[in-house]
Order: structure tokens, then C-alpha cells, then sequence
């Protein structure tokens, strides 16, 4: 009797241990599946997302390009505008030296509008040197009217208008003590023209130390009131008046 019941319990041993090789090889299969699809999933987005870190390293380069493009042609503009001007400074030589007074007279005219950098320079000392009294009048007269008509540009309400007129008199006029005192008794006699004042104070600020001393005391008096018109204007007033430098002994 004891042998049959060996073999039923073999049988029976066998019979419980077959499920579990099963659900072993069910479950390897499963987490086989699992990372397959998972794979599927990701594989695509790298891809995408290499594709995407590439084409903006593309695009930046174009960019680069572009920016590097774009500045060698305004560096080769201003070289052409120099060039013109050198040019033009060469014919108006001729006319400011000429023997006929008249013909200085027009040359300072032209010089100041035509060559905004160097034209006030030039004026100015046809202005005090040239040995015809006409001709220093005219060239006074000339400086006057162009620096009263930048000046009404810098108070526009147009604000185009009030930047390219602070470029022009900052670009030709910041060594001239003479504009220093035209700026500042112009800004006294528009007050309430806030931009006009703000613009008087950056454009003095961007002025020569050497200018500015000439009238050092006005340009003081005229920063401080001009604190008054605002925390812009006011940290721009500290500006200016840290060009004049310490008070002399």
C-alpha cells in the first residue's frame, strides 16, 4: 500500500510545481511587453527631442550670422558716410578759404548742417580767427540758428525728433562751451517741458568736463532745479554733476 502513495504524492508534487514555472514565465513576458512599449514611446521623443535641440542650435547660428551680417554692413556704412564726408569737408575747405567773403559766408552755412561732427568746430573758428568781420558774424549768426533750432528739436513733443536732435548736439557740440550756455538758458525758459528738460540734462551730461567748467556755476544751479522734475531726471542730474568733479580750492 505504501508505494501507490509514493507515486500519488510524486504526481501530486509534480502537479503543484508546473503553475508556478508558469506564472514565472507569464510574468517575464509581461515586464518584456512593458519595456517594449515603453521603449516605443521614448525612442520617438529622443528622437523629437534631439531633433528640436538641433534645429534651434541651427537657428542660433543663423541668428549669429545674421547679427554678424548685419554689423559689418553698418560698419561698412559708416565707413562709406566717412568717406563722403571726407570728400565733402575737402570741397567746403576751398569755400571757407576762398578770397571772396560771400563765398565764406555760404561755406560756414553748408559746413555746420552738411557736417554735423565736424562742421561746428570749423564754424567756430571761422567764428573767431577768419580776418573779414563779416564773415565772423555770419559764422555767429550761422552757430546761433543751428544751435536754437536743435535746441526747439530736443523740446518737440515728437520723441524721434527729441533723440536725433540730443545725437546731432552731442555729436557736434560737446566740446563747445558756447552750446553749454545755450542749453542750459534755453531748458530755464521752457520749465514746464519736462522731456525738454530731461533731454537738456542727459545731452549736458555727455558734454566735455572741459565745456561744462567753463560754466561750472549755471550748470550746478541748473542741476539741482532740474532734480525737481522727476527720479529719472534727478539721478541724471547727479551725472552731470559728477563730470564737473570736485569744487576747486
Amino acid at each position: 500500500m505504501s508505494a501507490p502513495s509514493s507515486r500519488v504524492s510524486s504526481a501530486s508534487h509534480t502537479t503543484r510545481s508546473q503553475p508556478r514555472k508558469h506564472a514565472v514565465s507569464f510574468s517575464d513576458k509581461d515586464v518584456w511587453d512593458r519595456i517594449t512599449s515603453l521603449a516605443a514611446i521614448l525612442i520617438p521623443a529622443a528622437i523629437a527631442l534631439a531633433g528640436y535641440f538641433i534645429g534651434q542650435a541651427i537657428k542660433d547660428a543663423e541668428i549669429a550670422s545674421q547679427e554678424k551680417r548685419a554689423g559689418l554692413d553698418r560698419a561698412l556704412a559708416r565707413e562709406s558716410v566717412r568717406v563722403s564726408q571726407a570728400n565733402l569737408i575737402n570741397t567746403l575747405m576751398k569755400s571757407l578759404t576762398s578770397v571772396n567773403p560771400q563765398e565764406r559766408q555760404l561755406a560756414v552755412q553748408a559746413v555746420i548742417i552738411a557736417l554735423p561732427e565736424e562742421g561746428p568746430a570749423l564754424a567756430r573758428t571761422i567764428e573767431q580767427t577768419d580776418k573779414d568781420k563779416s564773415v565772423q558774424e555770419a559764422a555767429r549768426n550761422s552757430i546761433d540758428q543751428r544751435i536754437e533750432t536743435l535746441l526747439q528739436d530736443l523740446f518737440a513733443s515728437d520723441a524721434s525728433t527729441r533723440i536725433t536732435a540730443a545725437q546731432q548736439i552731442i555729436q557736434g557740440w560737446r566740446n563747445d562751451p558756447g552750446a553749454v550756455d545755450a542749453i542750459i538758458s534755453f531748458a530755464k525758459s521752457h520749465p514746464s517741458n519736462e522731456n525738454g528738460i530731461f533731454n537738456a540734462v542727459v545731452v549736458l551730461s555727455e558734454f566735455n568736463a572741459s565745456a561744462l567748467k567753463t560754466h561750472r556755476a549755471q550748470v550746478i544751479a541748473f542741476a539741482e532745479q532740474a532734480k525737481g522734475a522727476g527720479p529719472n531726471t534727478a539721478a541724471r542730474a547727479a551725472v552731470l554733476l559728477s563730470r564737473l568733479g570736485p569744487n576747486p580750492a
